[in-house]
């Protein structure tokens, strides 16, 4: 048998079987094959496909999305890994920013000292909105979201 079984994919990546079947009915991710019983056989480059699913998914990427991104005939491999790499960065900033205000808080109120309203809530300041505005157009362009 050539291929990976649908029960092997499910094991290698850490999702499962029904998991995969959606992607399936979905045409987000259908195996290149089927056995001579019809069972569904993935290649390699459908475990590609998969991985760049699974890491969009973790980056709360929607699956109509991720079917959106990955039907980008001009994005190959390269593309996909150096969009995500920047996405994961971007986000690591974000978190960081938001790790520092915390911790900030956290010391003033240990030494007695209130933070001013505008203190409090400058890590959500309008300085990103343009980002952000820019963001939601890539991601739901003209629709109603």
């Amino acid at each position: 048998m050539d291929g990976y079984t649908v029960g092997e994919v499910a094991r290698l990546a850490h999702v499962s079987v029904r998991t995969l079947h959606h992607y399936d009915g979905i045409g987000l991710l259908t195996p290149s094959a089927r056995s001579a019983g019809g069972y569904r056989l993935y290649s390699e480059s459908d475990l590609l496909r998969l991985r760049q699913v699974l890491f969009y998914r973790e980056l709360e990427f929607g699956l109509d999305e991720i079917a959106e991104i990955l039907a980008d005939p001009s994005a190959g491999t390269d593309d996909h890994l150096r969009r995500q790499h920047r996405l994961l960065r971007d986000r690591r900033a974000r978190d960081q920013a938001l790790l520092a205000a915390i911790e900030r808080e956290m010391e003033a109120r240990k030494m007695g000292i209130s933070l001013t309203p505008e203190e409090q809530f400058e890590i959500f300041g309008t300085d990103r909105l343009e980002e952000y505005t820019e963001e939601a157009k890539q991601r739901w362009g003209d629709t109603d979201a």
